[in-house]
C-alpha cells in the first residue's frame, strides 16, 4: 500500500477548509434567538419548522481576503420538535430533536465545488432550565446537544449537509430580566468532534479542535405578544489536520442579528430574523442572511 503524503494536496486542502466553514453556519451551530431558553409550560410539546437562506461571495483565509466571487448560497430548513417537563418546582427538562435538510450551490470562483442537496446530521438535545428566585425570575441553563454521523455525505464532494462524524455540543445559557419588558440573553457553548476517517477524495483523516461561540441578546417587549431583539456573535477556535497536516484554519468570525418575533395565537408564534458576518478570518463571509421561524405550542 503505497505510504499517504502528510501534506494533503490543495484539493484536500480546499475540502477542509469548506467543510469547516458550513461546519459554522447556524444550522449546525445551534444559534440561539432571544427568548429561545425561556421555559414551556410543564408538559408542553412545541414543534418549529426554521427556513434559513444565506449568500456569500468573499472568501477569507488568514484575515486576507482572496476573493471576492467566491460564491455560496444555502437554504436549509429545520425540523425541531421539543417536549417539556418539570422535575421540580424551578427545574424544567426539555427533551428534543432537530432534523436539517437542505441545499447548498456554488458559482462564480467557487463553481467548481458544485451543489448538493440533502438530510444533515440528527441533533439530539436535553437543556435543562432553571427558574431563578431573582426580582424578575432570571433563568440558567445547560444544555447539552449530540450530532449524529446520519446525514448526506460523500468524500469526493466538497459540499456536504453531513459531517460523517460524531459531535457533542454543550451550551450554557442566562437570562437577565430587568424588568417586564428589557431581558439580556446571554450564551456560551463549546463543540467537541470524533475524527471523520474518510475525508477528501483519498479518503484520509480529518481531525478538529474543539468549536467555541459566544452570543448576546438584547431583546424588548413592544407587547406581550410582539418582541424585537438586536444581537451579537463570536466563533473561535476548530483548527483542523487533515492527514496530519495542520491546516491554519482556525475560525473568528463576528456577526449581528436583528429580530422580531409575534404571537399570532396564544399557541403559534412567528420569528423573522435577518444578520450578516461583520468580520471574518477563515472562508466565507456571509453578506446577507434571513431567518424564518414558525412554532405551534400544543
Amino acid at each position: 500500500m503505497p505510504k499517504l503524503s502528510r501534506t494533503p494536496s490543495p484539493a484536500v486542502a480546499l475540502c477542509s477548509t469548506i467543510a469547516l466553514c458550513l461546519a459554522a453556519t447556524s444550522a449546525q451551530a445551534l444559534e440561539i434567538s432571544a427568548g429561545d431558553y425561556e421555559p414551556l409550560p410543564p408538559d408542553a410539546n412545541a414543534l418549529l419548522l426554521y427556513l434559513q437562506h444565506a449568500q456569500s461571495s468573499d472568501f477569507y483565509q488568514n484575515g486576507d481576503k482572496v476573493s471576492d466571487r467566491f460564491k455560496l448560497k444555502t437554504d436549509v430548513s429545520l425540523l425541531r420538535y421539543i417536549h417539556a417537563f418539570n422535575v421540580g418546582d424551578n427545574v424544567s427538562v426539555e427533551p428534543q430533536f432537530i432534523l436539517p435538510y437542505g441545499h447548498l450551490h456554488a458559482s462564480g470562483d467557487a463553481s467548481a465545488l458544485g451543489q448538493t442537496t440533502g438530510v444533515g446530521d440528527l441533533i439530539l438535545g436535553v437543556p435543562v432550565k432553571w427558574t431563578l428566585d431573582t426580582a424578575h425570575k432570571d433563568v440558567v441553563s445547560i444544555a447539552p446537544f449530540v450530532y449524529l454521523p446520519t446525514g448526506s455525505y460523500d468524500r469526493d464532494d466538497a459540499l456536504n449537509l453531513g459531517e460523517n462524524r460524531w459531535r457533542l455540543l454543550l451550551q450554557a445559557v442566562y437570562i437577565h430580566h430587568f424588568d417586564e419588558h428589557w431581558a439580556l440573553d446571554t450564551a456560551a457553548d463549546v463543540s467537541w468532534f470524533s475524527h471523520n476517517n474518510d475525508f477528501g477524495p483519498a479518503g484520509v483523516t480529518q481531525k478538529q479542535q474543539a468549536r467555541y461561540e459566544y452570543q448576546a441578546h438584547l431583546s424588548y417587549k413592544l407587547s406581550p405578544q410582539t418582541r424585537v431583539a438586536v444581537g451579537v456573535g463570536r466563533i473561535e477556535g476548530a483548527q483542523s489536520t487533515v492527514a496530519g497536516a495542520d491546516q491554519d484554519d482556525r475560525l473568528g468570525t463576528t456577526y449581528v442579528r436583528g429580530m422580531l418575533t409575534q404571537m399570532l395565537t396564544p399557541s403559534v408564534q412567528v420569528q423573522v430574523e435577518l444578520g450578516r458576518d461583520i468580520q471574518v478570518e477563515q472562508g466565507f463571509k456571509e453578506q446577507a442572511r434571513l431567518n424564518l421561524r414558525l412554532a405551534k405550542l400544543f
